[in-house]
């Protein structure tokens, strides 16, 4: 949901965030995993010390607590240390220190089609749940984040213009008063927060659970990766910390044990944990990490008309599906771009939770009632598991679309007419051509959109025209118009499938 108070033009970008080098398995989501040369992370028993690992190292990195789950150090070893190391009882694994990359392929679109907006109508916002983003952290200073922000933590690795804080790891400062140290770097992190949490202040965008507070936990860099002690590090940090209700990891690489041990503590500490299934597509049973790990919540992404985005990784673990293709959301210093992927599949997740955790659910029923409320939009289990989420139906309020008739409506009889959200006009001439770059969005409270029709007119006469089928509850889209007699208008008609529509002209 955009609001109309928003005169920026919306910005398109291409990004697509990849590592370099080769790691510990062969293919990570966003790129090859990079190994760290000679840094390895030493997985140690609960009961054990540090020592039995920090004795033999050249130098350490960290030091990872995960309670009963057991313990992780990280630095660099020689190749004698690492072959000791590998015949002790008290060592649980030993893996090279990989990185992991933010998962984004393309450039927006809205909140009303997984029904936020019905869940914030009838007044749960998120207020007093509070998001994890585990990313490259959030713009302190956006317009639509800023009142949202608590505290935060950044891993020393993931800071690319070294910020203050204390030691090599600057996390643990309030954001008031270290900016730099979890500030973003990168434009991912923010666009995430935003999805999940912009504040409804009237400015720029509104996100899933708009009165939730957001906590930036910085493990990427400016390039958009992370080492896995830097991201276990973030997610144990997040885990210690009572007031935190969801994690939300919209990243991704190969299979690690650090990794998995982190997400097994912080389940234990009863957080719902979501992440981006990857964007690997299209393919087949291929969700990558962390979102494979059965403590997780894996993401898929569908479009605007509940089609699978064709870049989103499948597979057995896929829980429930969301929009993840064209989503408009924050990026420094208070812009708005329209990304693509699974990583803005995420947080559209990790903000429902948080709506639910808000309306006074409990956390560890929230997994289920997001899967119970999706909608069956006829993708199969290993492309939508459940469905495409929908806050509304998770609620339990009337006026959700409902996920038991598979079509993305309610239903109903459709006697409702489609709404134009937005509709745009952008024009120019070319020798003896006019032209016309309209965009529009549209919606129904149906459900049940059937096509849009844009047109190029002189006065009654249809100079150039295109209809795109449509369907679902919103869609968006961007046609271009050109003719070469003398336009004096421009209209678009949306129609849905009773028969329904609802026309609006401007002046060419």
């Amino acid at each position: 949901m955009v609001d109309n108070t928003m005169s920026r033009e919306h910005v398109s970008r291409r990004t697509l965030l990849r590592g370099v080098g080769a790691g510990v398995a062969a293919t990570a989501l966003a790129g090859q995993v990079s190994g760290q040369g000679d840094e390895y992370i030493v997985g140690l028993r609960a009961n054990s010390g540090f020592d039995v690992a920090s004795e033999r190292a050249n130098s350490v990195r960290l030091e990872l607590e995960f309670g009963d789950v057991g313990k992780a150090i990280s630095g660099r070893f020689s190749e004698q240390a690492i072959e000791a190391l590998e015949n002790n009882p008290d060592v649980r694994y030993i893996e090279q220190n990989g990185r992991m990359h933010a998962l984004e392929q393309t450039t927006p679109y809205g909140i009303d089609l997984v029904d936020a907006d019905v869940a914030i109508d009838n007044g749960e916002t998120g207020a007093g749940a509070n998001i994890a983003i585990i990313d490259t952290g959030i713009d302190a200073q956006h317009e639509t984040l800023s009142e949202n922000l608590g505290d935060g933590w950044a891993a020393g690795d993931a800071e690319c213009d070294t910020g203050c804080g204390g030691g090599p790891f600057g996390g643990g400062n309030d954001i008031s008063e270290c900016l730099e140290v979890w500030d973003d770097d990168n434009d991912h992190g923010s666009h995430c927060a935003g999805t999940a949490a912009a504040a409804d202040n009237g400015l720029g965008v509104i996100g899933v659970a708009p009165d939730a507070t957001l906590h930036a936990v910085k493990v990427l860099d400016c390039s958009g990766g992370g080492s896995y002690d830097s991201i276990a590090a973030g997610i144990e940090w997040a885990a210690d910390h009572s007031q935190i209700d969801v994690l939300s990891m919209s990243l991704g690489g190969s299979d690690s044990s650090v990794v998995r041990d982190a997400c097994q503590y912080a389940d234990q500490q009863g957080k719902v944990i979501v992440a981006a299934a990857g964007n690997d597509g299209p393919c087949s049973d291929c969700v990558g990490y962390p979102a494979a790990y059965d403590e997780v919540v894996a993401v898929s992404a569908t479009d605007s008309n509940d089609d699978l985005a064709d870049f989103s990784s499948t597979g057995p673990e896929v829980e429930i599906a969301a929009p993840g293709v064209d989503v408009l959301s924050s990026i420094p210093r208070s812009d708005y771009a329209q990304f693509s992927g699974t990583s803005m599949a995420c947080p559209h997740v990790a903000g429902a939770a948080a709506t639910l955790i808000g309306a006074g659910e409990d956390p560890a029923n929230v997994r289920q009632l997001l899967t119970d409320g999706a909608e069956d939009v006829g993708l199969a289990s290993n492309e939508q598991g459940a469905g495409r989420l929908n806050v509304a139906n998770s609620l339990g309020l009337d006026g959700g679309d409902g996920g038991d008739d598979g079509d993305g409506g309610d239903g109903g009889d459709g006697d409702t007419a489609p709404a134009i959200d937005q509709f745009a006009v952008s024009t120019s001439s070319s020798g003896p051509w006019s032209r016309a770059s309209v965009t529009w969005s549209v919606s129904d409270a149906d459900g049940d959109l059937a096509s849009v029709t844009t047109e190029l007119l002189s006065g009654t006469s249809v100079l150039d025209s295109q209809t795109t089928s449509v369907s679902g509850s919103s869609a968006s889209g961007e046609d271009d118009l050109r003719t070469r007699d003398s336009p004096d208008s421009v209209r678009v008609t949306v129609t849905d499938a009773a028969g329904n529509e609802t026309s609006d002209s401007q002046a060419y």
